[in-house]
């Protein structure tokens, strides 16, 4: 849905019963597929649709925090796991793809909150493997990047509407890195020196990092105080997430490449796109030279605010 839909004030309202509350948070589809060279010859032949289940059954089955949810505050998303890889004792190489989403307020907007793309997935998997919701003690390697994107999603997601209320999230997202045995913590996906920063321990770091406190002031700002008024007070509201950008712009000079800004930078462009499409050349060119110089990959994204 184009960002327009912001400036529609919804002439409706639903009534939700109070007493449906459930202790889940999430609200995720799964798909599980291969690329298209891989022939599964040691794999059940239900070993996909299986799988896809299981992951789906474990995000929307488990309670991940202390909060209570309804079912309309669910945070949605996709989630796609692309198998790459089998090898003669059921340890599968994959991506996984991980898309979430919150609503806008008095809109029928969604705004996305989180797209990630994880090359990194290496894991066994047969019929009697479980998946275990942790943390603090390490079962085996999907689960614990399942659950360190659950609270990951889960920690932006609060973030967006108060600030720094993620730190709960953040935290038990770096217990899962900070128990991972040594096997695994050297794993590309999850292991500190990796040269380009750009993984899931790295995701997090930034998330607690002190210097990131700019970085999540403005990605509150941007959501709350820039989206969720945008079909009250647009002209205001763009002013609102111009600045917001502009705070995470200059947290990219102090801290250059962060993989949180970069989530961002890569969760955002086409929205950041859509809201200031009707704005001056003035703020058109500020958006510009900002998130270029997050990401100059992305300059091409922003050709339509030429």
């Amino acid at each position: 849905m184009r960002l327009k839909s912001l400036l529609i004030l919804v002439s409706c309202f639903v009534v939700f019963n109070i007493n449906d509350t459930q202790a889940q948070e999430l609200n995720f589809k799964v798909t599980v597929d291969k690329i298209p060279a891989l022939s599964l010859v040691k794999a059940d032949p239900q070993f996909l649709s299986d799988l896809a289940r299981r992951i789906e059954e474990f995000f929307n089955n488990t309670q991940w925090g202390e909060d209570r949810y309804r079912d309309y505050e669910k945070i949605k998303g996709n989630v796609l796991v692309i198998i790459t890889e089998e090898s003669a004792d059921r340890v599968y190489k994959a991506e996984i793809s991980i898309q979430t989403e919150r609503p806008v307020f008095y809109t029928t907007y969604v705004t996305p909150i989180m797209n990630i793309k994880d090359n990194n997935i290496i894991f066994p998997f047969t019929e009697m493997s479980v998946l275990q919701k942790t943390s603090s003690t390490f079962y085996d390697n999907l689960s614990s990047i399942l659950s360190y994107y659950a609270y990951m999603a889960l920690g932006l997601d609060s973030d967006s509407f108060k600030v720094n209320s993620g730190d709960y999230y953040y935290k038990k997202a770096q217990e899962v890195v900070q128990t991972l045995p040594s096997g695994f913590a050297n794993d590309d996906g999850w292991k500190s020196s990796i040269s380009s920063k750009k993984n899931r321990y790295w995701m997090v770091d930034n998330a607690l990092n002190t210097q990131f406190r700019q970085f999540r002031q403005a990605f509150y700002e941007y959501h709350r105080m820039g989206l969720d008024k945008m079909y009250s007070e647009p002209d205001r509201s763009r002013a609102v997430v111009l600045s917001a950008l502009t705070s995470i712009g200059q947290g990219n000079l102090d801290y250059p490449n962060g993989y949180l800004t970069l989530v961002f930078s890569d969760t955002k462009k086409d929205e950041i796109v859509e809201i200031f499409k009707v704005a001056d050349k003035g703020q058109k060119e500020k958006v510009k030279a900002i998130m270029t110089g997050i990401d100059v990959s992305r300059k091409s994204d922003y050709q339509a605010l030429d």
